[in-house]
């Protein structure tokens, strides 16, 4: 791994399969798109910090009859200086990550959990399930969560789901870009 001070800007797209986040990282070693689901947890705006590259690589994708190679870095840690949560003006040529995946994989969608059970227990059966060893979540106003890209960005796409969801108008959970977790800023009806 190489670390490197560096300024990575997160813009979210809309894709074939909901919001996903892609970056864009400008360092001394030159300008890298940065495709890690570990952007998925971070806003709109630009973060300066170290960057720890795990590889760089070229990548490419097919969109609107174009095919685009690129630059990548793959990250393998974010420590931040500072940042600024903005609208990033948008490309619209990015391809959905999660859609390359399914065709990597050659497999249908796995369902989202359905809001609308009839049984809590169901309910938190699913939960329990999309959150595996990270459910229970804390139930206290300040407790921590903190998600890892490793499960995957389909089910993590779905986790960030159920943290960034309104409880009557109210959100419950809040990003912490420089800690990198999830901190409880509201209780719901359960709690």
């Amino acid at each position: 791994m190489v670390t490197i001070k560096g300024t990575l800007s997160v813009k979210t797209i809309t894709g074939r399969y909901g919001q996903f986040n892609v970056g864009h990282l400008e360092c001394a070693l030159g300008e890298f798109a940065v495709r890690d689901g570990l952007l998925d947890e971070y806003a709109e705006g630009s973060y300066q910090g170290t960057f720890g590259l795990k590889r760089i690589y070229s990548g490419s994708y097919q969109t609107r009859h174009r095919f685009i190679i690129e630059t990548r870095a793959e990250l393998a840690g974010i420590w931040l200086e500072n940042y600024e949560e903005r609208h990033i003006e948008s490309d619209s040529l990015e391809a959905d990550p999660i859609a390359e995946e399914h065709q990597a994989k050659q497999v249908e969608a796995t369902p989202t959990p359905q809001s609308t059970r009839e049984s809590h227990d169901d309910q938190q059966d699913d939960l329990a399930a999309l959150f595996g060893e990270l459910w229970p979540l804390g139930s206290e106003i300040g407790d921590l969560v903190k998600l890892t890209p490793e499960i995957g960005r389909e089910r993590m796409g779905q986790q960030l789901r159920y943290l960034k969801r309104d409880v009557n108008g109210q959100r419950l959970w809040r990003f912490e870009p420089k800690a990198q977790h999830w901190i409880r800023i509201g209780l719901d009806e359960e709690h």
